[in-house]
């Protein structure tokens, strides 16, 4: 059977990666050159290694009995199912040890969990055994940016380009460095082409733009545009105030531009540099509050306090309700409960025509407890400003704890009925009738609110998920989730049954927000509850209880659908329905763990 067979040479890393040696068995009737092609066919490859018959020997044997438990770990993998991935993968080591692949993607796992050291050593484990793997250092470059270590990251991202030049988790791991830099065309309409994507590095990019500054010298215009642009990448601080100073030579005394270059400036740490602009602002712009705002930093930065107060009352006699400046000149702090400071503030208030001294006096009165104080605070800005939104947003909340609902009425609706202000006055309005029991009333205030056209999309979600939370058919989670910052799920969220796991609803690797749905049969007791865990058991750590998920009113004609989504912030929702109502819902923490007993 095996004269079926050629044994042939091929130069392939996933060989390597695969713990193979390159001396390989393939199809007679099969092209050698595919034995050379990316992804390796392995589907070829197998065949070869069944032509082969009895005379098979190891590492064919153990690798042909490995790859049958392919298919269940890519499976376990896309479904997030940690523990089962680490168990398939701890068989296929059995079957056919030392492979970097294996050490590879149990690497990838535990920095998915957060677990670094052993993450990094099965990467490097994996190197150790084959250098020429392009996917291990892509990913122990994403490990070592994640824990911040940037340098030894863009070694290893380079390496893995040295190795597979299309490689794109090095490509924009690079990019995140601000090693690369990633060019994009745009279509004929204009739009960013996601398909085609190009990457430069910093030091021809430089030149690219160095080029732009040079035929662009007499247009200020175009090297705002391109300074603004780099700004907002974060590249080339220096390029940029190269564009800006030639900007400013053509206008030297355009206002944007002097302010765009004090911003590069502050952005290089030349303080002095920051300081000259700032002045030159100010002359050009003397009516500009925040000019001398500018004005006030810069002069603290270069260590000058009597200036910087100077600067600080001239932005005030501009502005008088300029909040930064009142903080800063007032020296108020986070949480801020002095009284003494709170008297000045209202008297400097009073004389200035200041609201926002007044608000600010009340805030304080408000963190030390004194809500007679802060209405008082809080009536002297509406004396000044009646029709101010932060004004009356503030009055709506001291008026609630001053338990003033006759003029929350009489003052607060009016004012949300003129739609002269934005949605975050029918927000507050709403939250504080909700919190003195008037639920239908707070309910019709949000309802109102959603239902206008310039509604901004977060207000709506907020609300949407608010009035289903008071309505009592959505419910939160009181225990926070495991995640890491800025990154994906760490383990998963599972079904808690008494005799174990149940099944997965969002596996672990999803990026956030992310949501999930199963179906859950009623009992004959017609008690509806369903106990969720992040993390699963016989894992290196012992699942999380996310506590107990209650559904009222369910019967048991059919499954309850039961939906569960996660948000950016790790924030767990739960809603529940049955034949297309939806069901009311509840929250219960679990029970603390019993202390363990010991026998004397």
């Amino acid at each position: 059977m095996s004269a079926s067979v050629q044994w042939i040479d091929s130069q392939s890393w996933e060989l390597d990666f695969y713990g193979l040696p390159h001396h390989i068995p393939w199809p007679a009737d099969a092209d050698p050159a595919a034995a050379e092609a990316h992804p390796l066919n392995l589907e070829t490859l197998l065949e070869g290694i069944d032509r082969l018959g009895d005379a098979v020997t190891e590492p064919w044997l153990g690798f042909r009995a490995a790859t049958s438990l392919f298919q269940d770990l890519s499976e376990a993998l896309e479904e997030g199912e940690i523990v089962r991935s680490q168990r398939l993968l701890e068989e296929i080591d059995r079957l056919h040890p030392g492979s970097p692949f294996v050490q590879f993607q149990l690497g990838n796992l535990a920095r998915l969990e957060g677990r670094d050291q052993e993450a990094f050593e099965r990467l490097n484990t994996a190197l150790k055994k084959a250098q020429n793997i392009a996917p291990v250092w892509a990913s122990l470059g994403n490990l070592l940016a994640q824990t911040g270590n940037n340098g030894e990251a863009a070694q290893a991202f380079r390496k893995a380009l040295e190795l597979n030049g299309e490689d794109r988790t090095a490509l924009e791991g690079l990019v995140r460095l601000r090693e690369l830099v990633r060019l994009m065309r745009q279509t004929d309409d204009g739009q960013p082409d996601e398909k085609s994507v190009g990457y430069v590095d910093l030091a021809t990019f430089r030149q690219m733009i160095s080029g732009q500054i040079e035929d662009l010298a007499s247009e200020p215009d175009q090297l705002l545009a391109l300074a603004d642009q780099l700004m907002r990448d974060g590249l080339l601080l220096d390029v940029i105030t190269t564009a800006l100073e030639k900007a400013l030579e053509v206008r030297p005394d355009h206002a944007r531009t002097v302010m765009m270059l004090a911003t590069a400036y502050r952005a290089a740490q030349r303080h002095e540099d920051v300081l000259k602009m700032v002045q030159r602002y100010t002359e050009l712009e003397p009516n500009d509050a925040s000019g001398f705002m500018h004005l006030a930093q810069a002069y603290n930065a270069v260590g000058q306090p009597e200036q910087e107060k100077a600067a600080l009352e001239n932005v005030l006699k501009r502005d008088p309700n300029f909040h930064a400046a009142i903080g800063i000149y007032f020296e108020l702090t986070q949480g801020e409960h002095d009284p003494a400071k709170e008297e000045a503030l209202s008297n400097w208030a009073k004389q200035d025509g200041s609201w926002m001294g007044h608000l600010i006096a009340s805030s304080i009165s408000r963190t030390r407890g004194d809500t007679a104080a802060a209405l008082r605070h809080a009536d002297n800005a509406l004396a000044l400003a009646p029709e101010q939104e932060e004004v009356l947003l503030h009055l709506s909340a001291v008026l609630g704890e001053a338990r003033e609902l006759n003029r929350l009425t009489t003052q607060i609706r009016p004012a949300i009925e003129s739609r002269k202000y934005t949605v975050r006055l029918d927000w507050n309005f709403a939250q504080t009738l909700f919190q003195h029991g008037f639920k239908d009333e707070a309910a019709g205030i949000l309802r109102r609110a959603l239902a206008l056209e310039n509604a901004p999309d977060e207000f709506k979600a907020m609300a949407a998920a608010t009035l289903e939370n008071w309505a009592g058919v959505l419910t939160g989670c009181g225990v926070p989730l495991q995640l890491r910052e800025g990154g994906p799920l760490t383990r998963p969220i599972l079904i808690t049954l008494p005799d174990g796991d149940g099944g997965i609803i969002i596996g672990a690797g999803r990026s956030l927000p992310a949501e999930g749905t199963f179906p859950w049969k009623v009992p004959q007791d017609g008690v509806t509850q369903v106990h969720l865990q992040q993390g699963e058991s016989g894992g290196p750590q012992a699942p999380l209880a996310l506590g107990t998920f209650m559904v009222g009113n369910a019967d048991t004609s059919a499954p309850v659908e039961c939906h569960l989504s996660v948000t950016a912030e790790g924030d767990v929702q739960f809603r529940a329905a049955q034949n297309g109502n939806r069901l009311p819902v509840a929250w219960r923490a679990p029970k603390p763990a019993e202390p363990e007993t010991h026998l004397a």
